[in-house]
């Protein structure tokens, strides 16, 4: 499956990284491919940036084996990475050797998960041909919105398989007070199947900055919801709910309708 999304940092990456984790804990063989050529940071995510060797740019121009380029992660044996070129460019990789390549790989994999670059460009068209499922993460903000419907066009055109959405850093808060609209509505106006909802929490952040696995350290609704969304990527029946409102939240929001009233 190839993750995307219309415009960059929305946490992408970071959502990629943690799936595959959450994949090889369950004992799927999970493979992450960072197909953002020329800006490798998947090997950040998943704390792996000092064994990098090789790369699918290497495999390509037979400067080493396929198994080369696959790294296993330190703690999670059954999760590796495999990085497209940190000094590439996406004109360097022709459709056919990328086909050949994850042909190769998927008997491998229980989970093949390319993450793809930001926005439209040559990058995300190289493999859009190559994946059979999409999942397009977004913001709930209105210029995200707007990217994230014309990528989903672009990938409707190609003829693949209609995206699923994921919202990330969704600030429920806000969808209760009606700052943003409530999350399958939302989903429903884009015409797009709504996949996941993950909560706006600092927890995320300061997991980046230590350059811990997000799983291993990121607030419990933040590690339930990714979960949540590995079990419907998996085929199982999840439902995604509202996390309770806090009764301070809930009083704050009271009040504050009641303020404003005439």
């Amino acid at each position: 499956m190839m993750i995307a999304s219309g415009k960059g940092g929305v946490g992408k990456t970071t959502l990629a990284a943690a799936l595959g984790i959450c994949f090889a804990k369950r004992g799927l063989r999970a493979l992450v491919l960072d197909a953002d050529v020329g800006l490798r940071n998947m090997d950040l995510m998943l704390g792996m940036q000092d064994k990098v060797l090789y790369e699918l740019t290497d495999c390509v121009n037979r400067r080493c084996t396929l198994d080369d380029a696959l790294i296993p992660h330190p703690k999670y044996p059954l999760l590796h990475l495999l990085s497209a070129g940190q000094d590439a460019r996406p004109k360097d990789f022709v459709r056919k050797d990328l086909s050949r390549t994850l042909k190769t790989l998927r008997p491998r994999y229980d989970m093949l998960i390319i993450d793809a670059p930001a926005g439209v460009g040559r990058g995300i068209k190289n493999f859009i041909g190559l994946a059979d499922r999409f999942l397009l993460v977004a913001t709930p903000d209105d210029i995200c919105l707007r990217d994230t419907e014309k990528t989903a066009r672009i990938l409707s055109e190609e003829g693949r398989e209609h995206p699923g959405l994921v919202l990330n850093r969704y600030d429920w808060r806000l969808a209760r007070s009606g700052v943003i609209p409530m999350p399958e509505p939302l989903a429903l106006a884009m015409d797009m199947p709504l996949l996941g909802v993950v909560p706006q929490d600092d927890s995320v952040y300061r997991a980046m900055l230590a350059g811990s696995a997000l799983l291993d350290s990121a607030a419990p609704q933040v590690k339930e919801e990714i979960e949540g969304l590995a079990d419907r990527l998996q085929g199982l029946p999840t439902r995604i709910e509202a996390p309770q409102e806090k009764l301070a939240d809930k009083l704050r929001r009271l009040f504050a309708k009641e303020a404003v009233r005439p």
